[in-house]
This record gives structure tokens, sequence and C-alpha cells, in this order.
């Protein structure tokens, strides 16, 4: 994934969450991906775009230091987004994008990768060999 992906990623992004890409949170998100995708050691993005030019799918996921454990460095990988466009899903484009992400939180020595799926993701997470955290739990700020 490169800088010039970060619009067409929002632009998806905001067809998935069905909100218009108008307005400060598209704004804050297509900046987001720019700034992060500039500072490459710590994020990375992986698309698959198809022979007509347009982005069809991405998994974009950042790493973060941790407090180490005993069996654990503390380097941890978060998968922030994976999206594939509903014309494209179930031919393996999200499956892709999300190994070659894993594949590069390993390789950036990440011990542990946390993502929060949504239902339609669910399955291939599963696949992949994530599984449920009984034991997470968040809080929204207002």
């Amino acid at each position: 994934m490169t800088e010039e992906d970060a619009l067409s990623i929002a632009r998806l992004r905001s067809e998935m969450i069905k909100a218009p890409p108008i307005g400060r949170w598209f704004e804050d998100l297509t900046a987001y991906l720019t700034d992060g995708l500039a500072r490459a050691e710590d994020m990375a993005g992986f698309v698959v775009d198809v022979p007509a030019g347009h982005l069809v799918s991405a998994a974009l996921g950042t790493i973060y230091q941790a407090p180490p454990g005993p069996t654990y460095t503390g380097r941890t990988g978060y998968v922030h987004l994976v999206l594939t466009k509903p014309g494209y899903r179930r031919q393996g484009y999200g499956r892709a994008v999300t190994a070659c992400l894993l594949a590069w939180f390993w390789g950036q020595g990440c011990g542990l990768v946390n993502l929060t799926a949504s239902a339609d993701g669910e399955r291939l997470y599963r696949s992949l060999g994530f599984e449920e955290n009984a034991r997470s739990m968040r809080l929204f700020g207002t």
C-alpha cells in the first residue's frame, strides 16, 4: 500500500460503513492513512487492485510496544481494518491482504496480533488462527 492508496482506502471504508465520504471523520481518516504510511516502520497496509485500476480490498495494521512478559516480547500488532468491496468478496482477496499483513507483523518481531472482528470477518479470522479472548473489554469515551 502506498500513500496514494490512502484516499481509495478511505472511500472504501466509507462505503463499507455506509457513511458519506465527507466531513471531518473522512478528512481525519485520510490524513491518518497518509501520515501513517509515511512512517512505514509502525504501519503497513496491503491492497488488491483489479485490472480496471481500482482498489477492491485492503488490510491495514500498526505495531505498538506493550509491556513484555515472561513468554511475550510485548511487540504487538493490531489489525485496524480489512475491507473488500461487496462484489469482490469470496474470491480470496481479503484472505490475501490479511495474510500479507500477518507476515509483515511476524517479520517485524510481533509476538501477538489483535483485532476486533465484525460478523462478516469472523470466519476469515478464525480460519487464519485467531481465537476469541473472553477477557477483552472496551470503553468508548464521550
